[in-house]
């Protein structure tokens, strides 16, 4: 009888965590000023509030779950597929980078928000960059990662020669790269469906993670990233300086890869925030575009320090 007790006492309990869970979870539509339905998954874990810009423009924000893991509890996260990407179809003359920076605007009145940190990554530091610009009464810490350097005077300063060349050696001439894709090459005829697949992911990796070895870890790319977005890059203006607002906020922390295909070594970058001290940057060794995949305990534990400084 006892064991029988015990056994319904761990049932109940389990039920219980697993409810307690799903609550923690929700899914909702934002329906924007241009009638746009934005996507936004809540995880209702701590009280501070971090909206999370995915990349892109045209990705989704699914594959950022993986650069929370591990802080669900500590923080309130807010994630969202920006307008045109996977779960926030838009047609093409409402995408434009002014309405996507509006979005995030939207996403704080709507919950309600007297400030709100921000986690960005790649072409979502941009979004984030100009919405601090905008709104820098409204922004608490600020997390920029994978990030677009903060000075441009065209978009030739940020998709530069030196950023084709860093992204051939990360995709073409690495050893272990080739070796990893070479089976693939030999059996290219006779491929299946899925090691199509696969091998598509090892060149997809190759640009984004340091640690090939991982390339499976990696999510992302094909349906899940939308081109139409990508339209957004003509109505963005590329001869900006975002220095004085990131610095200006105080709780800036730029997380970059050692090998991020954008600036390997944060050369650029740093170079340009020599004399705004109050903009934190920290280098992640042996990592990529996306560093948390390459060193996910560093990253948890610098993302959630910068979040909470």
């Amino acid at each position: 009888m006892n064991k029988i007790i015990i056994f319904i006492a761990i049932l109940l309990m389990a039920t219980s965590e697993l409810f307690a869970q799903d609550k923690r979870y929700e899914e909702w539509y934002l329906t924007t000023k241009d009638s746009v339905e934005i996507f936004v998954k809540e995880i209702k874990g701590g009280k501070d509030t971090v909206i999370v810009i995915h990349g892109g423009f045209g990705a989704n924000h699914d594959y950022m779950l993986d650069a929370i893991k591990g802080l669900e509890n500590k923080f309130h996260f807010i994630l969202y597929d920006q307008r045109g990407s996977l779960m926030s179809p838009a047609p093409k003359e409402k995408l434009t980078f002014q309405k996507n920076v509006n979005d995030v605007f939207e996403l704080v009145t709507e919950l309600k928000l007297k400030k709100v940190s921000l986690l960005c990554h790649s072409m979502g530091s941009l979004t984030g960059m100009e919405f601090i610009k905008q709104h820098p009464d409204l922004v608490s810490h600020v997390v920029l990662c994978g990030a677009i350097i903060p000075k441009s005077d065209s978009s030739g300063s940020v998709f530069s020669e030196r950023v084709t060349k860093q992204l051939d050696f990360l995709t073409k001439q690495r050893k272990e790269v080739n070796e990893l894709k070479q089976p693939y090459k030999d059996r290219r005829p006779l491929l299946t469906q899925k090691e199509k697949t696969e091998y598509w992911r090892i060149n997809f990796a190759a640009a984004n993670i340091y640690q090939i070895k991982k390339w499976n870890v990696l999510k992302g790319g094909r349906s899940y990233f939308k081109t139409e977005p990508a339209v957004m890059t003509e109505t963005v203006h590329w001869d900006y300086d975002y220095r004085a607002v990131l610095h200006n906020n105080g709780k800036v922390t730029v997380i970059q890869g050692q090998y991020d295909f954008l600036d390997f070594n944060g050369e650029i970058y740093k170079s340009q925030i020599l004399d705004f001290k109050n903009i934190a940057y920290i280098t992640l060794p042996n990592a990529g575009h996306n560093s948390w995949v390459d060193q996910p305990i560093l990253f948890k534990n610098r993302l959630s320090a910068a979040l909470s400084k």
